[in-house]
């Protein structure tokens, strides 16, 4: 994984509270100047905007999700914008 990457991903994780072996499916993506990270844990999926250049985190949006719905819901979304 590119370091910028890493850093982006590490930077979502403090924000949530999670550690690296809490999360899975993640997906990291840049899109101009932002990464767009997302990834789930056994009970939400979380999506999360990163600084390209700064790694400070913009916003963040979850919602529940289990293996049984995760994806049949419309968005439930709690916003925290820097």
């Amino acid at each position: 994984m590119n370091k910028n990457y890493a850093f982006a991903l590490t930077a979502a994780l403090n924000e949530t509270g999670l550690q690296p072996r809490d999360i899975r499916d993640v997906s990291i993506q840049k899109q101009g100047e932002l990464f767009y990270v997302s990834f789930r844990t056994d009970w939400q999926q979380y999506e999360c905007y990163v600084d390209a250049e700064s790694f400070q985190v913009l916003g963040l949006n979850f919602m529940p999700c289990t293996e049984e719905w995760c994806g049949s819901l419309e968005y439930m979304v709690a916003s925290t914008v820097a």
